[in-house]
């Protein structure tokens, strides 16, 4: 009796022992593949950035315990070491190898949204080279050496089915929490990785710093969209259905060159500032003979994105852009027009390098591709616009041009400069505001002259040209909104007046000579304002063109509602916060048919 008891004791001890080891070896192999997905978290090895990730505890836990946490799911449903090594170790060094490939070819980190566009990622795959490299080929004959000895020497399994099912759930609860609570925190992941070693703007060089593993679980819940309240796809298909697809005529299909002005917006209209120096002046000329007006962004100081692709889409809220998206370039590409974007600065920002592709543009110009090949500096508007006529000078075919600036962005220093000497200084005014205003509007100066550049030149062309102008938001004239409030500027959204003067921007519609031939001198008068996803189709309805079904659709929802602004409505040519009844519906129909056709492409 004795001896049964001693012999229960000794296995019972024996077998925490083997489950210590198991824990153990568990934990080492997940430790060394959690340092192999570090070895290709970035596109080219660098050596203080994979040290960085082990000088951050946090950050070693949440790249590890994912890995280790499949690894004992696996070998809890098997019973199979092995089995649980090579599908934590096979996958996780996989999807790592597949980021480092990703990040090489398109700056784009893999991200959990690739799983589920699985179709769109292997056609992507096609277009480049896949050479894995002798430390990959290495690395892939290690992972199945530790398969192989753990098979033949590592049987160790979980006796009881009640334990086994008892630390699964265990597991699987864990997993859950950790993610709900932690993997999923925007604030724990904006803390985390060495913000010294990345541009902190950039969303693909934050993923990097943070090792592969916990960015890549931190992207699952991004990869999913909320359907609006009520969400009819249906209903959707239905109303758009009951527009008709119409082609632009051959001898319409003019050129269109429309550039997004960086922080561009017109102060000229406040009367209460007194100039120096008139820094509008061609721009008012140009307005005397053009169809202008304002549009009313959603963005104040940044966000210039938002503007950007409500343009290029129609959209007011906008889908996650992954894959190929419906929008007005794709119009243009069914048309047989060339389709070209440009922006001096990298390609990164917003993603635009991806972002654009999927929008239909059949090449984008930034600086990492060209510009840097030219110059080491940012280009500004005078220099950066003959970068515009080159592309218009090549093309073959119809050209489509979307340009966005970077010169006027932002902060403005607050301290003088020289030359910078727009508006005149007031008592009472704070001498830092006024610098920081000064140095705004010099650069307003300046862009009024690469814009009388671009138009000259466009003006003696006979092939017929529309050039669209317009601002992407309001500029941030310092904390607190300072330069406004020196200027006597009125910002309090909670009235109409003070929400314009916060969100507007103005746009210009011009035509060349001969483009006035061919749709008549249609090019003139003052415009209706109306949010940035309308500015297209006010250019085509100018021009007497219809579009596809999705621009005559809202073509038709602006002569209700055309400003759609966070704090506001336009509807029937007031303000307001709160819609009509009948305006409720259309706007309701509008957010179901807009989700529809923004989640679901369709090629011509």
């Amino acid at each position: 009796m004795k001896k049964n008891k001693e012999r229960k004791i000794i296995n019972f001890k024996s077998k925490i022992s083997e489950n210590v080891f198991v824990l153990v070896v568990m934990s080492v192999l997940s430790f060394i593949t959690m340092t192999l997905t570090f070895v290709f978290s970035r596109a080219v090895w660098d050596k203080e950035m994979f040290l960085s990730y082990f000088q951050s505890p946090k950050l070693l836990i949440l790249n590890f315990l994912p890995i280790f946490l499949l690894f004992m799911l696996v070998y809890l449903i098997s019973n199979r070491l092995y089995l649980g090594y090579i599908v934590s170790s096979g996958l996780w060094v996989t999807f790592s190898i597949i980021n480092k490939f990703k990040l090489t070819y398109r700056d784009d980190p893999f991200k959990f949204i690739d799983i589920l566009l699985v179709r769109e990622s292997m056609d992507m795959a096609q277009k480049y080279p896949i050479v894995f490299s002798r430390n990959m080929i290495i690395m892939v004959i290690g992972i199945i050496t530790i398969t192989v000895m753990l098979y033949f020497f590592a049987n160790y399994k979980v006796d009881k089915t009640r334990i086994r099912i008892a630390s699964l759930i265990f597991v699987i609860l864990v997993s859950y929490f950790l993610f709900d609570n932690t993997y999923s925190d925007s604030k724990v992941y904006a803390e985390l990785g060495d913000q010294t070693l990345i541009n902190p703007w950039s969303q693909t060089q934050q993923y990097q710093a943070k090792g592969f593993v916990y960015p890549f679980i931190h992207s699952i819940r991004e990869a999913f969209e909320k359907e609006p309240e009520g969400y009819d796809k249906e209903e959707a298909k239905e109303i758009l259905s009951s527009y008709k697809y119409n082609d632009i005529p051959e001898d319409k299909k003019v050129n269109i060159i429309a550039i997004m002005l960086e922080a561009y917006s017109d102060f000229s209209k406040y009367e209460n500032i007194s100039w120096k120096e008139n820094p509008y002046q061609y721009f008012q000329k140009l307005q005397s003979e053009s169809y202008h007006g304002n549009l009313i962004t959603d963005v104040f100081g940044g966000g210039t994105v938002e503007t950007e692709r409500s343009f290029l889409t129609g959209y007011h809220n906008h889908p996650r852009y992954y894959k190929d998206t419906n929008s007005f370039v794709w119009y243009f590409v069914e048309q047989g027009y060339y389709t070209e974007a440009m922006h001096p600065i990298y390609g990164w920002f917003y993603n635009r390098r991806n972002v654009n592709e999927y929008l239909g543009f059949n090449n984008f110009d930034y600086y990492e591709n060209k510009y840097s090949k030219i110059s080491e500096y940012f280009f500004m508007d005078y220099d950066f616009f003959d970068f515009i006529i080159e592309g218009y000078e090549k093309s073959t075919k119809p050209y489509f041009n979307f340009s966005v600036t970077y010169q006027n962005h932002g902060p403005y220093s607050d301290e003088y400069v020289e030359g910078n000497d727009i508006i005149e200084f007031k008592e009472g005014y704070d001498e830092k505001a006024f610098n920081i205003v000064n140095n705004y509007l010099a650069g307003i100066k300046r862009t009024d002259e690469a814009i009388e550049k671009l138009i000259e030149y466009f003006r003696e062309q006979e092939e017929p040209t529309v050039v669209v102008l317009f601002g992407d938001h309001k500029p941030w004239l310092g904390n607190d909104d300072i330069g406004y409030k020196m200027l006597g500027i009125d910002i309090d959204m909670s009235t109409p007046q003070g929400m314009v003067n916060y969100y507007e921007a103005p746009y210009i519609i011009w035509g060349n000579d001969s483009a006035k031939d061919v749709f008549g001198d249609v090019f003139k008068g003052e415009g209706n304002t109306i949010s940035p996803n309308f500015l297209m189709p006010e250019l085509f309805n100018l021009m007497g063109l219809k579009g596809n079904e999705y621009m005559q659709y809202i073509n038709d929802l602006k002569q209700s509602i055309d400003v759609l602004n966070k704090v506001y409505y336009k509807e029937n040519g007031e303000y307001t916060n709160k819609l009509s009844k009948e305006n409720e519906e259309l706007l309701k129909q509008f957010i179901n048919v807009e989700f529809y056709y923004s989640h679901n492409f369709i090629k011509k």
